[in-house]
């Protein structure tokens, strides 16, 4: 018997779906930003709203730490079945968020005009100051919901709230979209304006995700009680990655954004790249999706040190970066020109045409993006920082900026554009050579890019993992269990136990669990230890614990679910924990 994957499979659609839905959303809202601005604010404003890329990218660098390294910290803990530390981490997170978007706000509401001429309102670009600088008034007010969202977007996935997640970002989207039009039509704020509302919109998704803070039966339950500063550096240094990805991708902005002012027609130019950041963002977001839910699932599996799964993972991240990746590229290279020409108005036409012609060439790029960015998203899952970090700043600055600077002098804007396609290329065959020097040969195997730091788990060889996905499948796995456990030299006892609990757990998992009709699993680990034996048991039906079962109905019928009583008074100890929809039983005997 081996373990068929289909959980972590079924686990990975189901929230790469909800998440890309989500990435969609938010992003959707930002391209409407960038096409009313283009077409009734003009190309100046355009260009304006371009300068101010990197300061979005900022705040997205302080949100990617605290989002992305709460979200595998807690992951981990909550592999690990650890529901308290995963407690404890979320409560500092929140803490320093509010620290640092206060800080953030007070830094960019003071010294906004300075910060437009660093970004590029200046020389043959100072008509921009006005309008970068409005802008980002309007925006930086947006800092502490965008902080807060990036945060619960990830936690409230493992606190199985999907649906809440998706429902605020559309309800971000619709006000945003609706005040941007009655920003251009009826109020003419101008880029003031435009960002206020971009502001509104984030606090009302705010609002909608924080009720989920008033639930009772949630895994995350702000405390100041017991926190430690550990648990912050910990964050920190685990979203390490997602901060050198967001601050070298403002530091890679704002050179090609110089390279672009240095052009003859600056303002097209300039313009003609934000157009390409913006549709850069959708597409981006949209594979960071994958990996997103890549580092989520590879932060649980490292808590659990389960190899099994993270094969698994790999195999299915592949597989969907693939799929997507294709679907958005033949999309930017058939709409190019419609694409761009939505971000135009009647005197854009030749900011237009620069911007069709980038996007054409960025299409090309977009798989080896996914991948890439699927490759430092899984290793700092796994918590591999020194990987995810070098890789992350490499494909984020050099790789793009040194090809663009070189390429300048002969091909002008278009140096640009192929710069993003040629820095992805690089980055893909440095992952490819790093995991030929680990493995002393050619990796063409999903297994010999799992980069897992070593040891990792038990030794294979004392573990026995496998799935059940039907009721005639439970003998055969009990008896797998006890040969397994013979073979390793257990007690007769010890045999006789593990084996009865995995017939008896597995028959009232399928009889209760998939009598839904749906189509479920159960992977079943038996690991020995060096002083005893662990089982775990993990299912994607809907929520049951059995220890609070046993709590609850302890004094009723003594024959009903007696294979739960039995294994409640028989083990030495068992832990459930619900996380991202699956149930985790973990008992040692």
């Amino acid at each position: 018997m081996k373990n068929n994957g289909h959980i972590i499979s079924k686990l990975f659609r189901n929230s790469v779906i909800s998440i890309i839905l989500a990435a969609i959303a938010t992003m959707v809202g930002i391209v409407i930003d960038g096409i009313v601005i283009g077409r009734f604010l003009g190309p100046d404003s355009m260009a304006a709203y371009g300068l101010v890329t990197p300061v979005i990218n900022l705040a997205t660098a302080f949100s990617g730490i605290l989002a992305t390294g709460a979200q595998i910290i807690c992951a981990q803990y909550l592999g690990a079945g650890d529901s308290q530390k995963a407690r404890r981490a979320f409560s500092m997170c929140m803490v320093i968020t509010v620290i640092i978007s206060a800080i953030m706000m007070a830094v960019f509401l003071i010294f906004r005009d300075g910060i437009s001429v660093m970004l590029g309102a200046r020389g043959n670009s100072a008509h921009l100051l006005q309008p970068t600088s409005d802008y980002i008034l309007g925006i930086v007010f947006s800092f502490p919901p965008v902080l807060f969202l990036f945060e619960f977007n990830s936690l409230m996935r493992l606190d199985g709230d999907a649906n809440r997640v998706i429902a605020a970002v559309v309800v971000m989207t619709v006000l945003d979209i609706a005040g941007d039009l009655v920003n251009v039509l009826v109020v003419h704020g101008g880029m003031l304006g435009m960002g206020l509302t971009t502001s509104m919109s984030y606090f009302a998704a705010l609002v909608i995700m924080l009720l989920h803070f008033t639930k009772k039966d949630i895994i995350f339950k702000f405390s100041l009680k017991g926190l430690k500063l550990k648990d912050l550096g910990d964050i920190v240094l685990t979203g390490s990655s997602s901060a050198v990805g967001s601050a070298s991708s403002m530091l890679r902005n704002a050179v090609l954004n110089q390279i672009m002012v240095a052009t003859v027609a600056s303002s097209t130019a300039v313009g003609a790249l934000g157009v390409v950041n913006t549709v850069f963002n959708f597409t981006s977001s949209t594979m960071l999706g994958v990996a997103m839910t890549t580092a989520m699932i590879a932060g649980m599996i490292l808590g659990e040190q389960d190899r099994t799964a993270a094969e698994s993972l790999v195999r299915v991240t592949v597989k969907t970066t693939l799929f997507v990746g294709g679907i958005l590229t033949a999309l930017l290279l058939i709409f190019a020109e419609s694409i761009a020409g939505a971000f135009g108005s009647a005197d854009g036409a030749a900011m237009v045409g620069m911007a069709a012609k980038g996007l054409r060439i960025y299409a090309l790029s977009v798989i080896l993006y996914g991948i890439n960015v699927a490759f430092i998203n899984y290793t700092q899952g796994m918590r591999r920082m020194v990987i995810s970090d070098v890789f992350c700043f490499l494909v984020n600055f050099p790789f793009i900026v040194l090809p663009a600077l070189a390429l300048f002098g002969a091909m002008d804007a278009d140096a640009v554009w192929w710069s993003f396609l040629i820095g992805e290329f690089v980055n893909f065959l440095c992952i490819v050579v790093l995991a030929a020097v680990k493995k002393h040969g050619f990796p063409f195997r999903m297994k010999d890019f799992l980069f897992l730091k070593e040891p990792f788990g038990v030794a294979e060889e004392n573990v026995l993992d496998f799935s059940v996905s039907t009721a005639q499948e439970v003998i055969p796995a009990s008896e797998s269990v006890a040969a397994f456990c013979e073979q390793k030299g257990a007690s007769e006892k010890e045999c006789m136990m593990l084996s009865l609990f995995v017939e008896e757990l597995s028959n009232n998992i399928i009889q209760f669990g998939f009598s839904d009709g749906k189509k479920h699993s159960i992977d079943i680990r038996v690991i020995k230890l060096e002083d005893g034996w662990t089982l775990r048991m993990r299912d994607n039906c809907r929520k049951f614990d059995p220890t609070e079962w046993i709590k609850l109905h302890n004094s009723e019928d003594r024959t009903k679910n007696m294979g739960i009583r039995m294994v409640c008074g028989m083990a030495k100890s068992v832990k459930y924990l619900s996380t991202l929809e699956l149930n985790n039983l973990t008992i040692t005997i």
